[in-house]
This record gives structure tokens, C-alpha cells and sequence, in this order.
């Protein structure tokens, strides 16, 4: 039916319909607002209302009866009168930034309305009566293009929009805060929505394409292109949307049959079903970033994840034992990598050796609950490539190997769940599967051959399954073998009876999965499609999707499968995979729920901050004999971050010492056999010798081996726990009691980079030149105003830099050096606060950056001078800045010794405090044995950047005999000072060959620290350092190495008053 309008309308410019009122408002560009009866009301004119201004769009909310219109800074709205034929104007919200209102939207979060205002979106909340409040505003960050769309995803608590550019921006709903935008199209986003329940969000662009993206990673999943330009998309439901274009109409259809899992951040490449216990499964998954984690299969969280070591690179083979809580991984190579999953990340608990042929690689694993006795409650079986199979254990009766195939072992498997029986099931490149039982013979495990299977083909896929034995052939097929098979062959002992399905896909099945309960099995092709069958090989059900599927498996025992696609696991229900009768059976089956765990707290260990991570490695021998061999190096270079909860594997970018170039091992132990099934306290081992060939072993930096001889020198033992795990931190503190040494090169690096930030070089100071002296006073104020403004600037920048995480930033090494140059020079002339902020920034350009030797040496030296600055506040921070940039190690005992002889109370109690904590000394008499050693001057002769310590100290052996005079007569036997009032006699006696040096002017103007001690600093015309030790005890000892270009005298503080009482 067609009405016509016979009243003369201006060219329509907007129009919309108040829905229970049935009438249409139009706005012709005109001034005037035209009101229609819409089809109930046979399309009649109703009149015109004035409105004195240009509207750009029209809307109306049902929800509260209001008409809204916007236009240039402003939004206006109306109310329609009872009689329906007439508008009464009810309230101006002008809008702050006096933007255009391009649009309105309803679906804003509690039910706002959202204004497109140019490129920002205004929220406005209803107060009743037609009133509006403005309450929030969502801005882009760095785009300026005009907002065409938006939508509200309450569910996420995001907040989506479109722009003209192609571009997508999204927010925080809670905090309205910016979080990420990305090009999604090449001209104007007509559409925004977002499907919480897939994790995806859906964008049209006026070019003609309509795309779904992943909002893990913001990756564009599918595509579908409407051919033309469309004008508008708008969804009907949460699954049907309409498409309008030029010429055209039409209606799709998105329809999901999955939801989202579990969101990975990397490709998963394989997910397994792993039981834990009765009623208790979780799912292993690994992905592309060399990450092991295990989900729940209930709620699809993440419960534990392996730390990304660069040897989870060459995994090729996994299996969880649940009842030690192991993780094992087969590197590629003979030997075993055991994390341990009580906590999460998983830490490195032990490497395994299997074989003491390095060229024997493990292929497969596999673990079986059983209970055999003598505390046996589970076996992990590897295969190898030399065809045996070996039971990897803590107990030496159960650590037994047998031969059974002829070539390399493919694959292992056993009985999903707790057995009676410990049954496993292999396939090797023999072409023959083996059925062998473990068992428990005269208090030994013996592996005994039940029946082989000669297969006709090769084998993809082989699984254990009660009463069965089933497998994926070379040609695409199911085939099963019987038990009772096996058992009319018993004599042979080899079975070649079996039931064979036609090919199940065109193509190679590359994922595999039994629901044993259900008799059903499902199977993944190289072409991502997905078909589920019974044992007998009729097909069950086929999902029929353009999505591309990789990895799969059945969730649980009720049939719920689990699919990979992109870098998220999705979960089909069963009630929509499996027909009326399949679910019929499994309600009779009445299977029970699952365990529901909680995720374990994300606490990474402090071992992971360093480049190399120390685990104890085994070596078998066989015979049931191990041999601890020493402490593996597992390089660590990678870090995890977050988003939001998705992990993510983050790469260090550092230069590798050659600590870890030369990847070593710390051998040390030649004991032959280590069983902890029963402990032994009498059992001793003989003394740990370090070979004579590893004493010569080069190094660039310092041996190692010295430190090791020295341990293990005194007779200790490690101690083991009882399952044979030494933790880390055993290992380190036992090693090195006084600390970590200097190879073990300690990196905090953050989980995030960000290369867009830059700075500019900081300005460096000039060096003045000769004028007259009234040039120079107008100079000396210039400049001081000048230094005063640059150092206030740089100042601030830098507080503001370190409150924003500055320190992830990327820096190259010129403009590092000039940072760290330039905090150093201000430290000499600032005030407590400024100090303080300076070491903080320089903490962090230590924990995070690779700073050069030069410039380690120059902050060791600067903060050591600082400890015998005037000012007390200055010499605590330096002895805590000298802790925060991890120079410290135990020889700091000797400059400690000074500390704790301050005539301040509070730097006593830093030093003390730092000579209990990093060196470990905790008495007098401690401290006396440590100064009155021959080899102590000798050991401070380890490199602190490209200078040793004795260096930077310049000391020498009649200083330390010295300070060891000074410690006996000054201090208690807990370290206090005892004489704190007498104050002991100095004279400072510097004898140098020529004339004293002359001092010119001083270059800036001392500000006030406190109210009666000042920063002073001299700039001599010709420098000369003098050695710290030199000037305390009053004999010039020469020029510090490596400082002249940098250092200032300042003879007059040192003194031994200083070190006794007040300062003069």
C-alpha cells in the first residue's frame, strides 16, 4: 500500500519514528521540524514545529519518550505532547568542546545515551522530564577523525567506537580510560559489535567488507565481502544482521556453535586431556611460544604455566605426573627437563640424563597410575630412539630399562586414570605395537611382555583404551585390536586380528582424541575440519564451519570437545554435538562433575631474574644406579607478561655473556649410586673434588670454580629433600653464602617494550673561558640562572619519567651514557630530596639496562665518596644506593667497617645493617678474621665494572692493618661503636712535589641541604683524585685509576674526626 504526501517537503535530511505515538519527525534543513502520521495513521501531515537552529540528527529513546536532535554544540530534546500531533522543546545541553553532534546511540552503559561528537563520544544520563547531565566523554588518543559508530559491551566492560578513518577504539567501561585502537578498514566504519561470547568483535567498513576480529590479539579471524558499498549494517539479534548497500538488501545468518575457552596469546600445537584423579582432569595444552599450561576444564582458567627456558624450544614430548606433581618434558636429546607444577610459574626442578648415550633421544613419554606397592603409586615411561623403554623413577628398584622394539619407540601410552594395573602400550618404527605390564617381582619393577600387534601399515595415532587397543593408520582409518584377541593368541603372543573403518578424510589427520565413555573418537584433518565417529566408524557428527580448527580433545567424559583456532581453544557442548540417543545414553550414564580448582597465584620466582637458571641434573647409569653430575645452566632470556590475564612470551633484548655462550655445567659429583627411596643419615658420601681439567677451564670474568672447590672443600653434602629435589635456592645460597657473584649477572627487566619514547640529549655544561671580570660576574649569573633552570627542568623530567615506568623504555647506548653522566654530575650539587630521586633513577637504569664497565665504575666511585660526604642524610643514601645498583658484595665488608664507626647514629645502623645482610658478618670477632686474612686485599681485586674494588677504595695492605686497629679499639663485639665520645687525633699531612694547587672560583653557588650544612664542590684547574683510604688515614697513596677525568677533591671532610665524632 502507498500513501502520498500531499503537502510540498523540502529535500529530507532526517527522519525518525516515535514508535508508540506512530508518527514520523523529519527535519528538511528548513528550521523547522515536519510531523507525519506514520502507516496507522495513513501518513497525514500533522504540521511543522520551529526550531531556530540547524540539526544535524534525529532520535528517539522509547525507553523514557524523548525525541533527541543534535546539532552544532548542543543537544536538544523534546517532548511530545499528549495529543500526539505537536513538540514542546524541554531542555539546551550545550555541549563543553562545541562540537558537532553527528549521531545518537541508546545502547550506552545503564542505559545512557551516547552523543557522537566529532571524534569524541559524550555520555549523558536521563534525570527525567527530557532532562539530560552530561557524565563522561570517551577521546581517542592521538586521532582526530570523526566518530561514525559505537557499541557497549557491559559483559567485557569495553567500550567500543568507529571512525571515518577505518580505525577502531576501544575503552575501559569502569574507568573510561583509553585502551587500544587498530585499522580495521579502508574507509569509514559503519558498524561496531562486539560477541562476548566467542571473543570476537565485528566490524563493517563502507567499502563493502564485513570482519570479525579476535579481541585477544586483534587479529582478523574471517572476512566477508558484501561486493558493494554498504550504507548500513544493523544486528536483529545477537546472531542475524541486515545489510543495506546501494542497490541491495540481504540478511545473514551467525550462527555459533562454540564458546570461548580459553584465550592462549600463541598458537596452541597441541591439548591433551591429563588426569589428576578421580573426578579430577586438566587440560595440557603447549603452545607456538614454548609455553606448557594447564587449564581447567570446567572453566576454561588458566591454573599453572611452565617459565619460557630457551630449551622449551626443542620439546618434543610432555607427560604430568599428578601424584609428585612433575612436569616432564623430553628436550630433543637423552636428557629429561622435570619442572615442578606446585606452583606457578613452574620452576626448573631437576634435569634427568636417561641414557649415558647422548645421542639416545627420548621420543616419547608417558605416565600411569598404579599402585604396584613399596610406595609405587605411578611410573613414567620414556621411549627412545634405540628402541628401549625406561621407567623413570626416584626409587632406584623401579628405575629399569628393557629393549622392545627394533627401531626407534613413536609413541607411548597408557590407561587414562588410577589402575590396578600399570599396562603400556607402544609403537615403534618397527611397525609393531607391544602390549607390556609393569610389574613388581622380588622388590623390583620388571617390565613383561604381554602380546605384540604387526601392523599391515604405518601408524599415526596410538592410544590404550580398556579391553582395546585403537589407532589411526597412514591411510586415514580407525582400526582396533581386541584384548580377548590377544588372549587367543597368548601362545604366539602377537595379534593380527583386528576391525578397520573406510578413510575417515580426504586428507592427513593431524589431531586425535577417545571419549572412552561414550565410545566415541573425533578426529582433525590438515584442512581444519572436525568429525566425530564411533569405535565402528560411523560418523557422528561433522562441524560444518569456514573456520579453520587445528589441535583438539574431548574436554571431559561427557563428550564436550574442545577445539584450537588462531591463538584461543574454543568449547563445543555436547548437547549440540551429539544426537537425542548419544545424549539419552549419557544421562543413563549419570557420569560426575568434574573438580572445579582455582588457579594458582602468579608469583615468579627471583631465580627467573637471572640470564641463567642452575638445576641439578642425573645421570642414569642403569642397573638402577643414578649419578648426580653437577648443576645444569638452562639459559633464561625471556620474561611473561600480561594482558589482562593472558600470558604472553616477551624476548630480553641483551647482550649474552659469555657465561652463557659457552653454556656450562658445573660438574662436581661422582658418586654412583643416589637412591632416596629410603634416607639413609649414615650413608656418607665420599668428598667432592673438583677435577683438576675444570680448575683450568678458561673463563671471561671470574672462575667459578674457585668457589665451588671452596664449598665443597669443607666437607658439606647438598641436601637433598626427600623426592631428590634440590631447590634453587639451596643451591645458591650453599654456593655463594656471601651473596650472588658477579657472573651471575642479576637483570630485572620489565615484561613490556615500548620504542616510542624518546628524549632528547640533556645539555651539557660548557667550559668557561677567561673575561673580564665584569663580563664574568654578568656571565657567572647567566649561567647560574642557566644551571639553576636546567637542573629544576631536568629534574623534574626525570621524576616525572621514573613515575611512568620510564625505566621499560628502549634506550640506545650513547643516550644512556649521557643519562647516567648527567645524574651523576648533579648528584654532587643537589639537594636530600633531589639526591634521593637521582638513586632511585639510577637503581633503575641498573636493574634494567646493560650499563657499561666505565660507567659502573664511576657511579661505584661517586657513591663511595658520597659515604664520607658532611652530610649525614647523603652518606646513608649513598651506602643504600650502593645496595640498590647491586654493587655490593660480602668484600664491602672492609668500607662497611667505616660506617659503622659514623658519628651519625642512623648511617651506623644502614651500615650495619648492610654488613649483616650482604656480607653476612655479624660480630666483631666476624670481622676481625675477615680484615686479618692475607687473601682479602686480594680478592677486592674483583672488577667492579672495568675497575677492581681495592681500586676504587685505594687501599693497600698497611690501610687495612690500619682499619683493623681502628675496628678493635672502636667497635663491640655486636658491631656498635663503644667510644663514641673521644675523639680521635687527626692530622691530614698531603706532601705532593711542587706548589700547592690553586683553586679557581667557584662555578655555581652553593642552595642550601639543611639549615646548617651545605653541598659544597670545588672544581680545581688541575684535578688530582685522591684515594679515599689515602686521605683517612693521612698518607697520599696517588691517583685513583681510571677517575681523573671525572673525580673532585675534597680533602677537607676526610677526616678522622669524621670517622670518630662530628665533622669540624
Amino acid at each position: 500500500m502507498m500513501f502520498c504526501v500531499m503537502d510540498q517537503v523540502p529535500p529530507i535530511e532526517a527522519m525518525v519514528h516515535t514508535g508508540s505515538y506512530h508518527m514520523l519527525v523529519a527535519y528538511c534543513g528548513d528550521m523547522h521540524l515536519w510531523l507525519f502520521g506514520d502507516h496507522h495513521r495513513a501518513f497525514i501531515s500533522l504540521g511543522t514545529v520551529p526550531c531556530r537552529f540547524f540539526i544535524s540528527c534525529l532520535c528517539y529513546d522509547p525507553e523514557t519518550e524523548v525525541l533527541l536532535s543534535g546539532t552544532l554544540g548542543a543537544v536538544v530534546t523534546w517532548l511530545i505532547l499528549p495529543n500526539g500531533r505537536d513538540l514542546q522543546m524541554a531542555q539546551t545541553v550545550p555541549v563543553s568542546g562545541h562540537e558537532l553532534v553527528q549521531g545518537f546511540s541508546l545502547n550506552g552503559p545503564k542505559g545512557s545515551l551516547l552523543a557522537l561528537c566529532e571524534n569524541k563520544v559524550r555520555v549523558f544520563t536521563h534525570q527525567g522530564q527530557g532532562q539530560l547531565k552530561e557524565v563522561r566523554k570517551f577521546t581517542p588518543i592521538g586521532s582526530g577523525s570523526s566518530i561514525t559508530c559505537s557499541f557497549t559491551c557491559v559483559s567485557q566492560g569495553y567500550f567500543y567506537a568507529g571512525n571515518k578513518d577505518g580505525e577502531i577504539h576501544a575503552w575501559g567501561l569502569d574507568q573510561g580510560n583509553f585502551l587500544h585502537s587498530f585499522q580495521a578498514h579502508s574507509s569509514s566504519v559503519i558498524c561496531v559489535h562486539s560477541r562476548p561470547e566467542i571473543h570476537t568483535l565485528l566490524t563493517a567498513g563502507r567499502e563493502g567488507t564485513v570482519r570479525e576480529w579476535n579481541l585477544a590479539v586483534g587479529n582478523l579471524l574471517r572476512q566477508l565481502d558484501i561486493g558493494e558499498g554498504l550504507r548500513q549494517l544493523q544486528f536483529i539479534d545477537n546472531t542475524t544482521f541486515f545489510c543495506q548497500t546501494i542497490h541491495a538488501f540481504s540478511l545473514h545468518h551467525l550462527p555459533y556453535f562454540y564458546s570461548l575457552f580459553n584465550v592462549c596469546g600463541s598458537a596452541p600445537e597441541q591439548v591433551h586431556r591429563v588426569c589428576c584423579g578421580r573426578n579430577w582432569t586438566r587440560i595440557l595444552c603447549a603452545t607456538k611460544d614454548g609455553l606448557l599450561r594447564f587449564l581447567s576444564p570446567v572453566t576454561g582458567d588458566l591454573l599453572v604455566l611452565t617459565w619460557p627456558l630457551l630449551v622449551m624450544d626443542k620439546a618434543v614430548a610432555w607427560a604430568y605426573d599428578p601424584d609428585n606433581e612433575e612436569l616432564f618434558v623430553a628436550t630433543g636429546s637423552s636428557e629429561v627437563l622435570v619442572f615442578d607444577a606446585t606452583r606457578s610459574p613452574c620452576t626448573a626442578k631437576y634435569m634427568v640424563c636417561t641414557s649415558v648415550n647422548s645421542r639416545d633421544r627420548v621420543s616419547c613419554l608417558a605416565y600411569a597410575q598404579s599402585h604396584l606397592g613399596m610406595g609405587l603409586v605411578g611410573l613414567m615411561f620414556c621411549g627412545h630412539d634405540s628402541g628401549i623403554v625406561r621407567i623413570l623413577s626416584h626409587y632406584s628398584y623401579a628405575r629399569i630399562e628393557k629393549t622392545v622394539h627394533s627401531g626407534a619407540v613413536l609413541a607411548l601410552s597408557t590407561l587414562e586414570g588410577p589402575q590396578e594395573n600399570s599396562l603400556l602400550c607402544s609403537y615403534g618404527m618397527d611397525n609393531t605395537v607391544y602390549l607390556t605390564e609393569a610389574l613388581l617381582w622380588k622388590n623390583k619393577v620388571i617390565l613383561q611382555s604381554i602380546s605384540k600387534i604387526l601392523c599391515s601399515c604405518p601408524l599415526q595415532h596410538v592410544i590404550l583404551l580398556p579391553g582395546s587397543v585403537g589407532a589411526i593408520t597412514d591411510n586415514h582409518c580407525w582400526r582396533l585390536w581386541h584384548y580377548q584377541d590377544f588372549l587367543q593368541s597368548a601362545e604366539s603372543k602377537q595379534s593380527s586380528m583386528f576391525e578397520e573403518t573406510k578413510c575417515l578424510h580426504q586428507c592427513a589427520i593431524t589431531s586425535f582424541d577417545v571419549c572412552s565413555s561414550l565410545k566415541l573418537f573425533v578426529t582433525g584433518g590438515i584442512d581444519g575440519s572436525v568429525r566425530i565417529w564411533d569405535f565402528h566408524g560411523r560418523l557422528i557428527t561433522e562441524l560444518d564451519s569456514a573456520l579453520h580448527f587445528g589441535p583438539l580433545c574431548f574436554a571431559n567424559n561427557r563428550g564436550d570437545l574442545l577445539l584450537t583456532f588462531n591463538q584461543s581453544l574454543y568449547l563445543v557442548s555436547c548437547l549440540k554435538l551429539l544426537p537425542p540417543a548419544r545424549l539419552i545414553h549419557l544421562a543413563i550414564l549419570n557420569n560426575a562433575d568434574e573438580i572445579q580448582e582455582d588457579p594458582k597465584l602468579f608469583l615468579p620466582s627471583f631465580f627467573f631474574s637471572f640470564e641463567i637458571v642452575l638445576v641439578p641434573k642425573f645421570v642414569y647409569l642403569g642397573q638402577g644406579l643414578q649419578e648426580l653430575q653437577g648443576l645444569e645452566a638452562l639459559v633464561n632470556k625471556r620474561v611473561i607478561a600480561f594482558d589482562n590475564t593472558v600470558p604472553h612470551v616477551v624476548e630480553e633484548e641483551r647482550r649474552m655473556p659469555s657465561l652463557i655462550q659457552v653454556e656450562p655445567k658445573l660438574h662436581f659429583l661422582e658418586d654412583k649410586d643416589i637412591a632416596f627411596s629410603i634416607p639413609d643419615p649414615k650413608h656418607n658420601h665420599p668428598p667432592h673434588v673438583v677435577p683438576a681439567q675444570l680448575r683450568l677451564a678458561g673463563w671471561n670474568g671470574l672462575n667459578p670454580y674457585h668457589k665451588l672447590h671452596g664449598f665443597f672443600g669443607k666437607g658439606r653434602q647438598w641436601p637433598f629433600a626427600p623426592d631428590g629435589y634440590i631447590p634453587n635456592s639451596v643451591i645458591r645460597a650453599c654456593l655463594w653464602p656471601d651473596g650472588t657473584p658477579v657472573f651471575l649477572r642479576h637483570d630485572l627487566y620489565p615484561s613490556y617494550r615500548d620504542t616510542d619514547w624518546d628524549m632528547t640529549e640533556p645539555i651539557r655544561c660548557q667550559t668557561l673561558s677567561p673575561m673580564p671580570l665584569s663580563e664574568e660576574n654578568i656571565s657567572m649569573r647567566r649561567e647560574r640562572d642557566k644551571s639553576k633552570w636546567w637542573k629544576r627542568t631536568f629534574y623534574d623530567v626525570l621524576t616525572s619519567l621514573i613515575n611512568r615506568n620510564w625505566a621499560g623504555r628502549k634506550l640506545d647506548e650513547g643516550l644512556l651514557n649521557n643519562l647516567i653522566e648527567a645524574i651523576l654530575s648533579l648528584t654532587v650539587y643537589c639537594s636530600i630530596d633531589q639526591y634521593t630521586t637521582y638513586i632511585s633513577a639510577l637503581a633503575q637504569i641498573f636493574a634494567t639496562y646493560q650499563v657499561s664497565p666505565r660507567l659502573c665504575s664511576e657511579t661505584a666511585c661517586r657513591l663511595l665518596e658520597d659515604t664520607l660526604h658532611p652530610n649525614p642524610c647523603i652518606r646513608e643514601l649513598a651506602w643504600e644506593g650502593l645496595d640498590m645498583l647491586g654493587i655490593m658484595s660480602h668484600l664491602f665488608a672492609v668500607p662497611l667497617s667505616l660506617g659503622l664507626m659514623d658519628s651519625d647514629e642512623n648511617v651506623r645502623a644502614k651500615a650495619l645493617y648492610l654488613m649483616m645482610r650482604v656480607t653476612g658478618i655479624q660480630s666483631k670477632s666476624m670481622l676481625v678474621g675477615l680484615l686479618k686474612e692475607q687473601e682479602t686485599l686480594q680478592k677486592m681485586r674483583e672488577l667492579i665494572g672495568e675497575t677492581s674494588l681495592d681500586q676504587l677504595l685505594g687501599i693497600q695492605a698497611n690501610d687495612i692493618q690500619c682499619l683493623l686497629t681502628r675496628v678493635e679499639q672502636q667497635l663491640n663485639e655486636n658491631l656498635t661503636l663503644s667510644h663514641r665520645d673521644q675523639q680521635p687525633p687527626f692530622s691530614l699531612d698531603i706532601s705532593m712535589d711542587g706548589e700547592p694547587e690553586t683553586f679557581v672560583k667557584r662555578t655555581f653557588i652553593p642552595e642550601e641541604i639543611t639549615k646548617r650544612k651545605k653541598r659544597m664542590t670545588y672544581v680545581p684547574e688541575k684535578r688530582e683524585s685522591l684515594s679515599m683510604y689515602g686521605v683517612i688515614n693521612g698518607v697520599y697513596l696517588g691517583p685513583t685509576l681510571g677517575h681523573q677525568k671525572t673525580r673532585s677533591v675534597r680533602p677537607r671532610y676526610l677526616k678522622w674526626g669524621y670517622l670518630g665524632g662530628s665533622v669540624g
